[in-house]
């Protein structure tokens, strides 16, 4: 995402100048650096009181398909949305009524963008589309008036039209999605590591050094959820629940009980507790996914209880923990 200026709506108040980190709002041409804009920031946005600024994603998702006459019937309006916007513009010109001039700017304002937005889901202003390049086409192919930018289209359509080099080659298809969840794997060891170091300094009484790994933590979290989106591996709601019962019966069936069975024999009864405490909250948390998934048009607002020491999940505060026995009054509710 990057933000770009309608300069049809900027009145010129400059704050974005002032706001932007990077410096990407102060250009010759007025629209934003793209190269510069900070993917989510917000600040020229939060900041413009005329609203000619809002974000952009750097590809726009497929569009859902219509029909011949939905398309049509979309046009159809845009072209009405068009002339009524020409009307407001003719009048805000020619009134002497000031109260009627702010009125007949404000429709003039709001058809355009109404119109914008029914061209838009008509398929027209969005970059992959075949209308995009069937209309410029069209531009090429018939006599325009002097002053027609021909070679800017030329240019535009040949950028459309060409193969997609090395570097746009799917996440998919190269190496750099394995690096995505590698990285994602690294920062979020590092997030829990950082947060029991967290723990432990607060304990032994050393603050700042609490507060410092308190906050180091966050921030890993922060790069590992930044790697997991961009590899692509947050889907819908259904999706995700559906791989969480995956995952969570993965562990409680497969993970865990070979774990349990190698720290037994080892001896080691500080890990075997640890595993086997997992083990049962694994099976409970795919329960509970499932539920979800199965119920997940339900509006009813549904709490959830955590137990601190095993990670147990209840739907009910219960009397005690039904794996570790920790009393009820301890869960934290969600």
């Amino acid at each position: 995402m990057h933000a770009v200026r309608n300069i049809s709506l900027c009145t010129k108040d400059c704050l974005c100048l002032y706001v932007c980190p990077t410096g990407a709002t102060d250009t010759e041409t007025g629209q934003i650096d793209a190269d510069k804009c900070l993917d989510g920031c917000r600040a020229c946005v939060d900041a413009c009181p005329s609203h000619a600024i809002s974000l952009a994603p750097e590809e726009f998702p497929a569009q859902q398909e219509k029909s011949d006459a939905v398309r049509k019937a979309l046009l159809l309006l845009a072209e009405n949305k068009v002339k009524q916007e020409k009307i407001a513009a003719h009048i805000e010109r020619t009134t002497n009524d000031p109260v009627l001039r702010q009125l007949a700017k404000a429709l003039s304002i709001s058809n355009r963008l109404m119109a914008e937005d029914l061209i838009r889901e008509s398929g027209y202003m969005l970059p992959q589309s075949c209308n995009v390049k069937d209309f410029l086409k069209s531009l090429l192919d018939t006599e325009q008036p002097p002053g027609f930018p021909k070679e800017a289209a030329e240019r535009l359509l040949g950028m459309l039209g060409k193969e997609k080099n090395k570097e746009d080659t799917k996440m998919s298809e190269n190496k750099t999605i394995d690096n995505l969840m590698e990285a994602f794997a690294g920062e979020s060891q590092a997030n829990r590591k950082y947060l029991a170091y967290s723990k432990k300094a607060e304990k032994d009484g050393n603050i700042n050094a609490a507060k410092l790994f308190k906050a180091a933590s966050d921030a890993e979290t922060l790069h590992a959820l930044k790697h997991f989106e961009v590899a692509g591996k947050i889907a819908s709601t259904v999706d995700n629940l559906k791989d969480a019962v995956a995952g969570e019966t993965h562990e409680y069936k497969d993970m865990y009980p070979d774990f349990v069975k190698i720290a037994e024999a080892e001896g080691n009864k500080a890990a075997l507790l640890s595993f086997t405490y997992a083990m049962k909250a694994e099976e409970v948390h795919a329960r509970l996914y499932q539920e979800a998934l199965e119920n997940l048009d339900q509006t009813e607002e549904v709490f959830y209880y955590l137990c601190p020491v095993c990670g147990n999940i209840e739907k009910v505060r219960p009397d005690k923990c039904s794996i570790c026995g920790v009393p009820g009054d301890k869960f934290i509710q969600y």
